[in-house]
């Protein structure tokens, strides 16, 4: 005789709920028990709800018992507030790869072992089926994230030429590209991918997209080995107000991250503003060079705009200017090296006190008749008079090549 397999309706009937997602599966299951359903993540976010007849609270699940039994969520009764006054449950983990996703809950006076024991198959199923539906939800989220980080590459990497194309893609996302907008690169000094420093970056990146949202932005970021990158849109014209907003956007990053001891550890750089979307890869590039060259000149918050000279030795031929060096200091380098000298030491105070006399007299703590010998000691070394403007210029430049590490 051949066996009858029978598969109870509520069941059918919450598999076709499940089309519908969370929601659902909730108002069924709330139809056939008769009772208020809630599903919540696992911070206790309300997901969806069904036949609340006042607010629910969930604000703790007795941790006395375990998620899950054997491979199983486990179901148990669990405390609620509704309304203010303190209720009954039943509950139920919704997990998904073994990792907790959320809860069912189902509000309900009688929370007996024989309750639950009747409540168990129906609740099972609902659970697993949540479980479903937060893969597909996961999946999406995923596909989504790769799909906004391949379109976030190709504007940062120069692919995307067409802006009516950009501003399109955007909308997508509710950004909105007709307005101007900078690149701000947020990046991990010494960054080690065999270490703790990829779930910095993880950290680094959500505190970022907080930060956006409270600003009441649309957050435009993405990762990348050992760096956050963020597309800032700019709400002004005006350059030093979209200055300072930067800084302070960035000073509220940074505060936060001192709270994961992170702070000492995050350098930034900030490219020119761009009212053309399809230019913003030249403003990322200037990010990564204020970025470096904020890090060898010690500058907090390096606006690549703000660096003058120093930008264009940063990325000058290397060759062209270490023969620059050499031809400007390179003498007095090696005088001082021959003869234990502090020639170049006493030049270089000189032009950083702007070639005043007095103040670098001060900082070196020498009188000023011996800063006159030094002075004209290094003349006769340079063959050249260190009162001349284009003679300045050089010295200047030569030392600005090697504070940027160029030589």
């Amino acid at each position: 005789m051949e066996n009858t397999f029978f598969v109870p309706d509520y069941l059918h009937d919450l598999l076709v709920a499940s089309e519908k997602g969370l929601k659902g599966i909730c108002s069924e299951l709330a139809r056939f028990l008769s009772l208020p359903v809630i599903i919540t993540d696992p911070l206790f976010n309300q997901l969806a709800t069904a036949k609340l007849v006042h607010e629910v609270e969930i604000n703790y699940v007795d941790n006395q018992y375990r998620e899950i039994i054997g491979d199983k969520p486990a179901i148990v009764s669990c405390q609620l507030t509704s309304d203010g006054v303190p209720a009954k449950g039943i509950r139920s983990a919704i997990l998904l790869d073994g990792r907790l996703r959320g809860y069912l809950f189902v509000q309900i006076d009688e929370t007996s072992d024989e309750t639950i024991s009747r409540f168990h198959t129906i609740i099972a199923y609902a659970s697993a089926l949540c479980s479903l539906e937060l893969r597909k939800r996961l999946k999406l989220k995923q596909e989504r994230l790769q799909f906004k980080e391949a379109f976030i590459y190709d504007l940062l990497y120069g692919n995307m030429k067409q802006k009516d194309e950009i501003i399109s893609y955007g909308n997508i996302w509710g950004w909105d590209f007709n307005q101007s907008h900078t690149i701000i690169v947020f990046s991990l000094v010494d960054f080690d991918y065999y270490s703790e420093d990829q779930k910095y970056i993880d950290s680094i990146f959500f505190l970022i997209e907080r930060v956006l949202i409270e600003s009441n932005l649309k957050p435009i970021a993405m990762k990348k080995r050992g760096e956050v990158i963020v597309i800032y849109q700019m709400l002004g014209e005006e350059i030093d107000k979209n200055q300072t907003v930067i800084k302070e956007f960035i000073q509220r990053v940074m505060t936060q991250s001192k709270m994961m001891n992170m702070n000492s550890r995050i350098a930034t750089g900030i490219g020119r503003e761009s009212t053309n979307p399809e230019e913003l890869y030249k403003s990322y590039q200037e990010a990564k060079v204020a970025y470096e060259v904020g890090l060898l000149l010690n500058i907090h918050t390096p606006f690549f705009n703000g660096l003058g000279l120093e930008r264009i030795l940063y990325k000058h031929d290397l060759q062209d200017v270490k023969e620059y060096y050499d031809h400007t200091l390179g003498k007095l380098e090696k005088y001082d090296q021959d003869h234990g000298g502090e020639l170049m030491h006493t030049l270089e105070f000189y032009a950083a006190n702007h070639y005043d006399v007095t103040k670098t007299a001060d900082a070196l703590f020498l009188h000023r008749n011996t800063l006159r010998y030094r002075f004209k000691k290094i003349e006769e070394i340079l063959d050249k008079k260190l009162d001349d403007m284009n003679v300045r210029l050089n010295i200047t430049a030569a030392f600005k090549i090697k504070q940027l590490r160029k030589i």
